[in-house]
């Protein structure tokens, strides 16, 4: 079921609102301030939000500025709701990258009219993502950070990195997150040109400039950008079977 996240300091506001999103089929979470709902953003990674912004102690913009600072929370689709009509606050909230500013008072139309938008994008993007390799035909893959897309050609692909339950893609000089996990990315590169060096690590074989023995059996391999890359025993045993060394 889809998660949303409300912040919300005022009773007045916030039940209603969770009653309507409820009514409406979403499973719904509730912060009384913004340090409340960062902390609970965190914790269960809601699928939106929605946020007032003069909130006590922590405001919605701070909480916005925290959220999107964490790589786990980052991507979260953000709608401010808001008393707060003046065109200048309106610019600041979309332009530290919220995906929307309703105002209140708000018709319940408008309101769920907006979340499914924001809902049904970030699901085509995260579908796009999953389905970036299962043509082995294409060279290029799909990578979404935030409002930033890129088609990577496999070629400009050097690196990828997890962190915990994301993984960071390094490509010329950009170094987008995304919420998959490296093994997932495993079965979709082409094996071809990809190997899994360690837990953390998946280089491009093209990208291999020098190799050398390691500690305990294993290779330290050094990037052609300089990057030095340890590779595990165990990975190093099928590195030196595939590679023929």
């Amino acid at each position: 079921m889809t998660t949303i996240l409300i912040m919300e300091d005022d009773a007045g506001v916030r039940l209603p609102l969770e009653d309507l999103l409820e009514a409406h089929g979403y499973s719904v979470l509730s912060a009384e301030n913004g340090r409340e709902g960062i902390e609970m953003a965190k914790k269960h990674r809601p699928d939106l939000i929605l946020s007032d912004i003069m909130m006590p102690d922590i405001d919605g913009y701070a909480a916005f500025e925290a959220i999107q600072s964490d790589p786990l929370t980052a991507v979260i689709p953000f709608i401010f709701l808001t008393a707060k009509t003046d065109p200048s606050d309106i610019r600041e909230g979309l332009g530290l990258g919220a995906d929307d500013y309703i105002t209140k008072p708000f018709e319940s139309k408008e309101l769920l009219d907006s979340v499914r938008i924001r809902l049904d994008k970030y699901e085509r993007i995260s579908s796009a993502a999953l389905q970036m390799q299962e043509n082995e035909e294409l060279d290029q893959i799909f990578i979404k950070d935030g409002d930033n897309c890129w088609f990577v050609e496999h070629s400009q692909l050097r690196l990828l990195e997890s962190e915990d339950n994301y993984v960071r893609f390094l490509f010329d000089d950009q170094k987008p997150l995304i919420n998959r996990t490296l093994n997932q990315l495993e079965e979709r590169l082409p094996k071809r040109l990809f190997f899994r060096a360690n837990r953390k690590q998946i280089i491009n074989l093209k990208w291999i400039q020098s190799i050398q023995p390691w500690f305990n059996s294993g290779l330290l391999v050094t990037l052609k950008d300089g990057t030095k890359v340890q590779m595990s025993r165990r990975a190093a045993q099928t590195f030196r079977a595939k590679m023929g060394i």
